[in-house]
């Protein structure tokens, strides 16, 4: 027992082939240093073969924009989007500045917004969205449309846009928002009373002068109960038997009456009274 034990212990404690070790470590990190060269020699050849397509996408004619499409204009002119679209014909789709299409696009008057997206191998898409009219608005003279935030955008044209729109006047600023504000307001929550408007005035402080296309008159109303107080004067306008042009104005902003001026003499009452209606009214 203990003779074996002295071999087996000899063979395990042998000395180590350090030269061996040496070239199996000097083997390891040679396969190591040429598996690092061959990953960079690619990842050149990859980046060449990139700045390569790149310059060669840069600089080919067939990635040049060849073709405008334009969508949702109706009141924008072809002829004011082809100006400021045509300096971007032949320029290559790759470095073409989309920011500075849709400033150029924005800049026309009727155009609220406007989505850009290239399209290749050369066609640029434009998809419009106009600005919508709320009224006109009288800028000393020149009549231009306005937008539901009370910005004045584009001069009247006959041809474009809605003429028949109501007509601010003598107003700017916060007068014109709050106009435009009202106007607002009845056409979503009283279209039959927004139909009759065919002017509107500010006055101070809260209060408007309203131009009645079917009685043909002017109507002075506060915003606040201004739908209610024209009601009752539709009902008194009917019971009078008013046509088109028979009153010089009507005043709804006293409380708890209605103020109408007839310019016809009104008939005495023939069996009942009828409605209180001022014939006249002193300043």
């Amino acid at each position: 027992m203990t003779v074996q034990l002295e071999a087996t212990t000899e063979r395990f404690l042998r000395p180590i082939d350090v030269d061996r070790v040496r070239r199996n470590y000097r083997r390891v990190q040679m396969q190591r240093l040429l598996t690092v060269a061959a990953n960079a020699v690619i990842l050149l050849l990859v980046i060449v073969a990139g700045v390569a397509l790149y310059r060669h996408a840069q600089s080919a004619a067939r990635f040049a924009v060849h073709h405008v499409e334009i969508t949702g204009s109706h009141n924008t002119t072809r002829a004011d989007l082809e100006r400021v679209t045509a300096p971007y014909i032949g320029m290559n789709l790759f470095t073409l500045d989309i920011a500075g299409v849709r400033r150029d696009v924005t800049s026309l008057a009727w155009v609220k917004t406007a989505e850009i997206e290239k399209s290749l191998p050369g066609t640029l898409r434009i998809r419009v969205v106009e600005r919508t009219p709320a009224a006109l608005v009288d800028q000393g003279g020149r009549i231009a449309y306005v937008d539901d935030h009370g910005e004045a955008f584009a001069p009247l044209s006959p041809s474009i846009g809605d003429s028949d729109l109501p007509l601010i006047a003598g107003a700017q600023g916060s007068d014109l928002a709050r106009c435009v504000a009202l106007l607002k307001r009845l056409r979503v929550s009283d279209p039959a009373l927004y139909a009759r408007i065919s002017e509107v005035r500010p006055l101070p402080p809260e209060g408007v002068e309203i131009f009645d296309r079917q009685l043909r008159a002017p109507v002075y109303a506060n915003e606040d109960d201004l739908a209610a107080k024209w009601r009752q004067l539709y009902a008194i306008t009917e019971a009078e038997q008013f046509a088109p042009g028979d009153i010089a104005y009507a005043d709804l902003r006293f409380s708890g009456q209605v103020v109408v001026k007839p310019l016809r003499p009104m008939p005495p009452p023939a069996f009942a009274p009828r409605p209180v209606v001022e014939s006249e009214i002193t300043n």
